[in-house]
């Protein structure tokens, strides 16, 4: 469909033609609250972007006040493109973004309302546990047993559930919930004192601007006419609060969503807020899609029957119009290498036959299981790629240079300071970093004074005084350079005079680790060159994740159930489909299964054409072999969907396995 003219008319007809009845009722709704229960593959994102387009055609919405929420770059993306490609030069005035870049728009003008400035720092997930480390170091909690990982995860789940520190700490009721709310209230003042935030506080801030300052929301209340949000299953009750508050007024909110494909519970995702959608706004309009446009009868089927079994949920059963399609095929493995050979045989016959390999995908519940899979598909000269590498901007090189753009932004971001003031090195060991953290500590100073009078501190070795003057003086100049060329300059003046280059390139460990870190830093220099500011580049890279990168279609791609949502595939393995292991022994011991039952719900929905399930009767933990019996999830499937390839040997029948071990031997051969 090319552009729409910019000075014609837009013609409402365009963005319901070719709609289902129920898709169609969704986009022509009209004002108040309109919750869009959409089953996996029903074509939600079309229903959000022609509900948009059609809001701008008919007049009932300026683009300009129209904010569409998303939970991935990736998903914005998309929604822009079909937005551009629909409304013309318009769609630039929509706000389509993920709901963190929102909050910084958002935060970034009122930021003083919270006790930051505009240009306050974002830390990665490293940066904050590297924090937290320090912070236990400093009040001596043994990491060994309270884990930085833990504590960084409940201190995200208290944010996100709007728990301050100290209700945080009256809600304690262990020891090492103890030490993590002692953690939680030192990483809150450490964190306004450096002038920065974590993601969580980016929603609670916002949060804090909507509900205690009446003019900020009512600025945003007006500016935004008509709010739609995305995933909503996957609110937590942060997001929940913001998208409630922005609509206060005017209550024009579209909300899309599938309380059966709720799998963030970890993440304090609230499946309620969905399911609830009715009590918080009880003249709310509900439309349910169930015409799948993804996968066959068969697969609809067994998903149907896998998630009837969960008591909170909405009633809907997926349907299509395409036919019922192959069975489903069920392989029982003896154990885990005796599963992961016969997958990588199936996708060797699948490619030989015409199947790209990134047509095809391994799902599993734990990134473990996807190690022998990955080993066998090379050892047989299959490309694949397993999902969960490190992200572009968590490379070292890449965290080395930006780190210098955050001082030149903020010359008091001691993380970013610790990470460059000695890469390349300087003669400023950990030892003189800590005499420096221990001044502006005694003397209540922010770090950029504390390096203006190093001089004063004492026992700073004059070597590591020069370092520190020469850093301060290149930090000084990427700041001047950024304000004069963009941040692209600011990284040229890091690498002027070679020395950080010439000692990367040092500790690579071959001539291939050597390009790979060069292409990272054209890569970096090319994404930055892209900004006029560094406020704008450090906003990018702060919230770019690993869901926003591309496939590629020449590699098996294998990956965990959490990190597929969102995507499809004409061919799915799902594997150890086992007790224990999917359900997760710690959900099985904790009670109801709801959760995991909707993750194998959307395991089975990623799949287009064809489906695989496998388990194994023994898998090795910790090297050694241990009993399994299969999921409780594969009884749920119809026997009659089924295509079952191998029956389980008995336990304990070594003579079975040798037989079997021999036939796929003579195959082989």
């Amino acid at each position: 469909m090319p552009p729409p003219s910019d000075h014609r008319p837009l013609d409402p007809s365009r963005f319901t033609a070719g709609l289902n009845p129920a898709q169609r009722q969704a986009v022509e709704h009209g004002d108040g609250p309109l919750l869009v229960v959409a089953g996996a593959g029903s074509g939600k994102t079309r229903v959000l972007t022609n509900r948009i387009g059609y809001l701008v055609a008919t007049g009932r919405a300026d683009p300009s006040r129209v904010l569409a929420i998303t939970f991935t770059n990736k998903a914005a993306r998309e929604m822009q493109e079909r937005l551009r490609t629909a409304l013309g030069s318009l769609a630039g005035d929509l706000w389509v973004s993920t709901f963190h870049s929102a909050c910084v728009r958002m935060l970034r003008p009122y930021a003083d309302r919270v006790g930051l400035t505009r240009a306050f720092a974002i830390l990665s997930e490293d940066d904050c546990k590297r924090l937290l480390r320090d912070i236990a170091d400093d009040l001596d909690i043994d990491v060994t047993q309270v884990p930085v990982g833990g504590a960084k995860a409940a201190i995200s789940a208290a944010k996100n559930r709007l728990v301050d520190p100290r209700r945080f700490r009256l809600e304690a009721a262990t020891a090492r919930a103890d030490a993590h709310a002692r953690l939680y209230a030192e990483y809150v003042a450490r964190l306004r004192r450096a002038d920065a935030v974590d993601f969580d506080d980016l929603l609670v801030h916002v949060v804090t601007l909507l509900t205690e300052h009446d003019d900020v929301a009512e600025h945003f209340r007006s500016r935004f006419s008509h709010v739609l949000v995305d995933e909503y299953q996957d609110t937590n009750r942060a997001q929940c609060v913001i998208v409630d508050q922005l609509v206060a007024g005017h209550r024009n909110l579209c909300c899309v969503g599938d309380g059966d494909q709720s799998i963030y519970g970890f993440r304090a995702a609230d499946v309620g807020n969905i399911l609830g959608f009715q009590r918080t706004y009880p003249d709310a309009v509900t439309v349910t899609l169930e015409q799948n446009y993804r996968s066959t009868g068969t697969i609809l089927e067994a998903a149907n029957a896998v998630i009837a079994r969960n008591e909170e949920r909405a009633a809907k059963t997926l349907w299509t119009a395409a036919g019922g399609g192959a069975p489903i095929a069920l392989r029982a493995a003896d154990d885990d290498a005796d599963e992961a050979s016969w997958l990588a045989d199936e996708v060797a016959s699948l490619v030989a036959r015409g199947t790209r390999p990134g047509d095809v995908a391994v799902l599993c519940r734990a990134k473990a299981l996807a190690r022998p899979i990955e080993a066998e598909l090379v050892a047989r000269g299959i490309a694949c790629r397993t999902v969960g590498g490190t992200p572009f901007f968590e490379r070292r090189e890449v965290k080395d240079l930006v780190s210098y753009l955050r001082l030149a932004l903020n010359p008091d971001d001691e993380l970013a300071f610790r990470r460059c003031v000695n890469t390349p090195r300087r003669s400023v060991g950990d030892a003189s970093v800590k005499k420096i953290r221990a001044f502006a500590r005694a003397y209540d100073l922010p770090l950029s004074e504390a390096l203006a009078r190093r001089d004063e501190v004492e026992d700073l070795p004059q070597l590591a005084s020069a370092g520190l003057g020469a850093f301060v003086e290149l930090v000084r100049r990427v700041a001047e350079a950024s304000e004069r060329g963009g941040p692209a300059a600011g990284l040229d003046e890091v690498l002027a005079d070679g020395c950080y280059v010439q000692q990367l390139l040092a500790q690579a460990a071959d001539d291939e680790e050597r390009q790979y870190r060069l292409e990272s830093l054209d890569q970096l220099r090319a994404v930055a060159s892209g900004h006029a500011t560094i406020e704008s580049f450090l906003d990018l890279a702060s919230l770019a994740t690993d869901a926003d990168e591309e496939g590629d279609p020449g590699r098996v791609v294998l990956m965990t159930v959490h990190a597929a949502k969102g995507l499809e595939f004409p061919v799915v393995f799902v594997v150890g489909l086992e007790e224990g292991i999917f359900p997760d022994r710690r959900c099985l011991e904790a009670g109801p299964l709801e959760e995991e039952r909707r993750l194998a719900y959307v395991a089975i929905t990623r799949a287009q054409h064809r489906l695989y399930l496998s388990h194994a009767r023994r898998r090795r933990v910790l090297g050694q072999p241990v009993e399994h019996e299969r999921s409780r999830f594969l009884d749920d499937v119809p026997v009659d969907l089924l295509d079952v390839l191998d029956e389980p040997l008995a336990p304990g029948d070594p003579a079975g396995a040798a037989h079997l071990a021999a036939i796929r031997a003579s195959l082989r051969g």
